[in-house]
């Protein structure tokens, strides 16, 4: 079986665009990599030869076998099965990428007789060939659930784009049970055709980190006291006003001394977490990093005294996993798919009450059982989010896909090797 991704949002970049659908896309990519004796041939579809010259850096692989780069040039890469055609366009312009993806590649995918074509981030080509199976992931319904929290432009390409493309998958990878209860609640989409895969957790963040090394990351950041953080995008979303006002509240009431680390991109309509802050006079408490690079995730978190990610709404909530991974105690929403993420081991609280978020908060700092229960259980929740288990039910996904897709059209059946 012949089976195209569109990679177009895998991106290196150390800013925003390096988020949570980029990471997606490129564990499911590399972990796809790794595996011998593929089932399937695969064409990935990316953005210029420097985003397939880094893939295949991280997938650390001896050159052999051919590369068909598209434009007539020849690569290399260990796996025969696995075709990279870069297609380029400016990260800055992304109507260029909806463009290519609506105009020019479905004319690739009949050329390349793409049998299963994936689309890991929310949107399939309007003109799917007939032959072809359409997959796509969906990562959330926020443009449904609270339209107040995005740019009017991002609810036009989601309401024209996304839906569209729900109703017209022949398959859907839902990244959370949350997430496909939503597309069958709003958007009327049959239950059986839609998958829940969750999302991987980087191995990276089940690394041994030596105390020592967390003292002198906290001294090199002036964290000494230890800290509470938030890794994401500064976005409205996510609910930052509200945790500043309860980290206000554990200062004030329960005097405590961890400063609040806000890292993370600045994403869009972030000016009211700049004026909270200054309201309320916490300037010298509240730090804002900025982006995180990859490199420095790992230790971000390992430092951290407690993670807080009070969103109102995620598909997934990965950081609440990454933390919970690296044995960090983790306070987030009891709302969609925050419980799911918190792996039974983080505590839960109403996104909305400030108060019973300061009370959770202190818990996690001063309950030691809290703690050693998330030490303990960290590699399970690893192995519970590995990208093995991702890629085994992506695959099954596809294969679920084609048969469908068969079966609806009277066309004989792909063969599926197993």
């Amino acid at each position: 079986m012949h089976i195209g991704i569109n990679a177009q949002l895998l991106s290196f970049s150390q800013n925003y665009r390096n988020g949570g659908i980029s990471r997606y896309i490129r564990y499911l990519l590399i972990e796809l990599a790794k595996r011998p004796g593929q089932q399937h041939q695969y064409t990935i579809f990316v953005n210029g030869q420097d985003v397939v010259e880094r893939l295949c850096e991280v997938i650390d692989k001896n050159p052999a076998g051919s590369l068909n780069t598209g434009d007539g040039r020849e690569g290399q890469t260990t796996q025969t099965q696995i075709t990279y055609v870069p297609v380029s366009w400016p990260e800055s312009k992304p109507l260029s990428r909806v463009v290519w993806e609506q105009l020019k590649l479905p004319s690739l995918l009949r050329e390349k007789h793409i049998d299963v074509f994936h689309s890991p981030a929310n949107v399939l080509p309007e003109m799917l060939p007939r032959h072809c199976a359409g997959v796509v992931t969906l990562h959330d319904l926020a443009f449904l659930r609270f339209p107040q929290v995005l740019t009017r432009s991002k609810r036009v390409y989601h309401r024209t784009f996304t839906m569209r493309s729900l109703q017209h998958a022949t398959m859907i990878i839902a990244n959370s049970n949350s997430t496909k209860q939503d597309a069958i609640d709003l958007v009327g989409i049959p239950a059986n055709r839609i998958q829940t895969v969750y999302p991987c957790i980087d191995e990276r963040f089940s690394n041994v980190v030596h105390d020592e090394d967390i003292q002198t990351f906290r001294q090199t950041q002036g964290l000494t006291e230890g800290y509470l953080l938030y890794l994401g995008t500064l976005e409205p979303r996510k609910n930052i006003t509200t945790l500043i006002e309860a980290y206000a509240q554990l200062r004030t009431i329960y005097r405590r001394e961890e400063k609040l680390v806000l890292a993370g991109g600045r994403g869009w309509l972030y000016d009211s977490i700049f004026e909270r802050v200054q309201k309320l006079g916490l300037e010298a408490e509240v730090i804002f990093p900025g982006f995180v690079s990859d490199a420095q995730q790992t230790m971000w978190y390992r430092a951290a005294s407690v993670f807080v990610y009070p969103s109102l709404y995620e598909g997934f909530g990965i950081p609440v996993a990454e933390a919970l991974a690296c044995g960090v105690p983790v306070v987030t929403s009891n709302v969609s798919s925050l419980p799911e993420a918190g792996a039974n081991l983080a505590l839960t609280v109403d996104p909305h009450d400030k108060e019973a978020m300061a009370v959770a908060i202190r818990k996690a700092l001063t309950d030691e059982s809290v703690r050693e229960r998330c030490r303990i259980m960290a590699i399970s929740v690893a192995q519970q989010f590995s990208a093995q288990r991702m890629v085994e039910q992506t695959i099954a996904a596809y294969e679920q896909a084609a048969a469908l897709h068969a079966s609806q059209h009277c066309t004989p059946s792909v063969s599926l090797i197993k």
